[in-house]
């Protein structure tokens, strides 16, 4: 999980220049992390190799300088914090300051304004990959506050795109409630069917930022998929594997990419769960009007025209099984 998470939310540079929608395949690709340096220029290298003490006296005076009132000095905190969770593993000293931890990125939510509050929801996003448990209680304590930055339409866009992750990778790693998941899946689609394709079949066009935010949802959404119970995931398949392909038709190339992957773990999940139930047919009927090879052509060639990371194996055995 926490490698999955992880990459969920590299790809920004030091000064937060954060490209919030970019997705899994994409960041693995770029090979770029937004952990390269600590704010005031030290070398990322030399000080991953210090001893457990100072690594210790560097994450207690972060914690503390995220309560200073100087906007400058919490952001420098923060990024200390996002450089150490992502660069060491730090589970027995970050659990022994799990509640100090969680008070604090809380209360930096709170009166946040973008750049703060990206760098925050990164923070608790590795946090809770550092903490690797499913904790419902946790969970819990940052869910209200992080659906209602998701949800707000006045908060800065970039910031909800952070929010998206960063709510998805908590919810994966430590919900334990199918039904709150479920609801969060809601949520996020609600989000980004504003891209899915108008009812006479023209693409929606949205600003930049919009798009990274669908992007973010989509992203969180597909996670949150691998989460759900059978009878859940059956549900959702029928529902949405209708849906999900009108984001292939996207102008955006980054919403095509994880709209491909998208539907690729979907028809995972949809071969898995025939092989379980002797071949009960989840798959939508629209996949089967035209012939088993006709829909694998057809399937084929409108994913390469939009350039969508999707293997083509996978094209062929899921238009084959449905």
């Amino acid at each position: 999980k926490a490698s999955l998470a992880t990459s969920q939310i590299a790809d920004t540079d030091e000064n937060m220049s954060i490209d919030d929608g970019v997705s899994v395949c994409s960041n693995i690709s770029n090979g770029k992390s937004v952990y390269d340096d600590f704010e005031d220029g030290a070398n990322v290298d030399a000080n991953m190799g210090m001893s457990s003490d100072d690594l210790e006296l560097k994450l207690d005076t972060s914690i503390v300088d995220t309560r200073n009132k100087d906007l400058k000095t919490r952001e420098t905190a923060l990024r200390t914090l996002q450089t150490l969770f992502s660069k060491k593993y730090m589970y027995d000293m970050i659990v022994n300051r799990k509640e100090t931890i969680t008070e604090q990125l809380l209360a930096c939510l709170k009166k946040a304004g973008d750049i703060e509050g990206r760098l925050t929801l990164n923070v608790i996003a590795l946090f809770m990959i550092q903490l690797g448990i499913q904790d419902e209680d946790l969970y819990q304590q940052f869910h209200d506050t992080l659906l209602t930055i998701l949800r707000d339409d006045t908060k800065p866009i970039s910031m909800r795109a952070s929010c998206a992750h960063a709510i998805g990778i908590t919810n994966y790693i430590a919900g334990d409630d199918i039904l709150n998941t479920y609801e969060l899946m809601k949520s996020l689609e609600n989000i980004f069917s504003k891209s899915y394709l108008t009812e006479d079949g023209t693409t929606v066009v949205v600003s930049n930022a919009l798009q990274q935010l669908h992007i973010a949802c989509l992203s969180s959404w597909g996670l949150l998929m691998t989460a759900m119970t059978d009878n859940r995931a059956h549900d959702l398949l029928k529902l949405y594997l209708i849906k999900i392909p009108d984001l292939i038709e996207s102008n955006d190339p980054e919403l095509r990419n994880v709209a491909g992957e998208t539907i690729a773990v979907m028809y995972e999940i949809a071969r898995d769960l025939n092989s379980e139930k002797n071949d009960v047919r989840v798959f939508p009927s629209r996949w089967n009007i035209a012939g088993v090879d006709a829909s694998i052509e057809k399937t084929s060639d409108m994913l390469n025209e939009r350039r969508c990371v999707v293997p083509q194996t996978t094209i062929v055995n899921v238009v084959r099984a449905g």
